[in-house]
């Protein structure tokens, strides 16, 4: 099954631990500091619109682009005022608008799984970017999948069933195996879920190679360099 099929009515309860408000406003002070007026925001990969409403009811025009049709069905019901949701691969998109801010976050890149994946990725967001366009990504680290997801399964209760999260990393090939298993009302279905994990230096050569220029590099979502035990780094680039 796709990643994120079965998984998508119940993925908000399965991250209800996660701080979006904090986050999103982390989100919108890195882009008031780099883009001057921002007005049009892309977010790749906007999954359930959490992130999206939040820029919609600030009065910001937003486009949350998401492969998954069933996380745009919960998307959807947060599609309000200015937020528009498209079902598109974000290695394969195209807007007629140029947009002033473009975000991914959320481990998302790390579900390309090839260079060539990220460079075509690039080449997307590069064509919906004017002059003073920013991109800001973030990619999940090896020291995370070791600490929080390496060899462990992770159970949660549902009021009619229950899910089971089992992740196995190879570092051979540095892919992340993660295996959904819902049951809900006796049935059972299992979806899987594949990322890679990128070097800093890889990604700030691909970042380079894609033809961007890095503004800034950080860790965890603050100020500071990302270090040893870094969870998410966090790239905010600009058109060569």
């Amino acid at each position: 099954m796709e990643p994120y099929t079965d998984i998508a009515p119940v993925y908000d309860y399965l991250l209800r631990h996660v701080d979006y408000q904090e986050w999103y406003e982390h989100i919108v002070s890195i882009m008031r500091y780099h883009v001057r007026k921002p007005e049009l925001i892309l977010e790749l990969g906007c999954g359930t619109g959490r992130f999206g409403a939040k820029f919609s009811n600030d009065g910001y025009t937003i486009f949350g682009i998401d492969r998954s049709f069933e996380m745009l069905r919960v998307a959807r019901t947060r599609a309000f005022l200015n937020f528009r949701i498209l079902c598109a691969d974000i290695t394969r998109f195209y807007l007629a608008k140029k947009m002033d801010f473009i975000f991914s976050v959320h481990d998302t890149v790390n579900y390309l799984l090839e260079p060539a994946d990220i460079l075509n990725m690039f080449r997307c967001v590069r064509d919906v970017m004017h002059e003073g366009s920013v991109f800001m990504f973030d990619i999940t680290t090896e020291f995370n999948i070791y600490e929080n997801f390496d060899g462990k399964v992770s159970r949660y209760p549902l009021r009619n069933g229950s899910v089971q999260w089992g992740n196995i990393y190879d570092p051979k090939t540095r892919l992340v195996r993660s295996t959904l298993q819902l049951t809900r009302d006796g049935k059972t279905s299992e979806e899987e879920h594949l990322q890679r994990i990128y070097t800093i230096d890889e990604m700030k050569n691909l970042v380079e190679k894609g033809g961007f220029q890095i503004l800034d590099i950080c860790g965890d979502y603050t100020v500071d360099p990302p270090r040893d035990n870094t969870i998410m780094v966090n790239f905010v680039t600009r058109k060569a």
